[in-house]
């Protein structure tokens, strides 16, 4: 047994559905039963009942839960004094960042808020994917970081997070430096006629298929080319190796040496903010309130 465990099998009761409560941790409902399966073998309980309609706890299962919430529950305060103790009482908000999820959207609003929140600093750790999830970087949060900046939209927040907006990012088209419209101040859907362009698949991101079907509406000569999934590094070698178009996005505009980003005219933009999980713990929550009350209402 392990503390993961415990926390997927709150995480269970929760959402009374495996699948539901995989969504949360970006694996598969299978998965989440296969760690409560072995967690009942372990402990030589049942814990739940299964039926078609959706999960429920046994008797013993509802005399588990609040043991396990007081065991973590210790475990967080133990944690989150431990590091106030270690940083003069400072309280330690981990924000992930990496090429894909920069963190400067974020760092550059808190060189003004920092002084009024004293209790808190930030420290910047190195986003690493999780590579059994299709989310990878997002799915990190709650775990090896608090939080994250990135895009977000409806199907996000109804799934696994919650997210404070700081602005919009805006499409451009990446290409390599020798392709014809490396040299065009803005880019046009018309301009991209009979082009191949590098995108992500339908059903990843609401603004995505938004800006697709107005693509491939008004230039219905565009060759869309779908990535695996979201974006990683690889998705910009495959660009400049191709030299194909790609559809890119405000903060990726110097992420690969050989691409040429060019604004692309449309109306379309992406919402980014500060993620969370939707659950992030004693301290996360602490911050995150406070930083809302100054940001938005200081």
């Amino acid at each position: 047994m392990d503390f993961n465990q415990l926390q997927t099998f709150l995480r269970v009761t929760h959402f009374g559905s495996f699948t539901k409560a995989g969504e949360q941790s970006f694996i598969s409902g299978t998965a989440i039963m296969k760690q409560m399966n072995r967690l009942e073998n372990e402990l030589n309980l049942k814990l739940f009942v299964r039926t078609p309609n959706g999960v429920f706890l046994t008797p013993q299962g509802e005399k588990f839960k609040p043991y396990v919430e007081q065991v973590l529950g210790i475990l967080n305060t133990a944690i989150e004094e431990t590091r106030r103790v270690r940083i003069d009482d400072k309280q330690i908000i981990r924000l992930g960042t990496s090429l894909l999820h920069p963190a400067d959207p974020f760092m550059a609003l808190w060189k003004s808020l920092a002084p009024k929140l004293p209790a808190f600093q930030i420290r910047l750790v190195q986003l690493v994917e999780d590579l059994n999830s299709d989310n990878r970087e997002y799915a990190m949060l709650g775990r090896s970081s608090d939080l994250i900046v990135g895009t977000f939209d409806n199907a996000t927040l109804k799934q696994a997070f919650s997210a404070i907006k700081l602005g919009d990012y805006h499409f451009g088209i990446a290409v390599r430096s020798d392709h014809p419209l490396a040299q065009r101040e803005v880019i046009t859907f018309s301009d991209l006629a009979k082009q191949t362009v590098l995108m992500v698949p339908r059903g990843i991101s609401e603004k995505n298929d938004l800006l697709r079907d107005e693509l491939l509406a008004k230039t219905p000569s565009v060759r869309a080319i779908d990535t695996a999934g979201r974006y990683d590094i690889n998705t910009f070698n495959q660009a400049v190796e191709e030299n194909i178009a790609l559809i890119s996005l405000t903060p990726w505009r110097n992420i690969h040496p050989n691409l040429v980003t060019v604004p692309l005219k449309t109306k379309i933009t992406v919402p980014y903010g500060l993620l969370s999980t939707k659950f992030p713990g004693n301290r996360t929550a602490a911050f995150l309130q406070e930083f809302v009350r100054e940001y938005q209402y200081g």
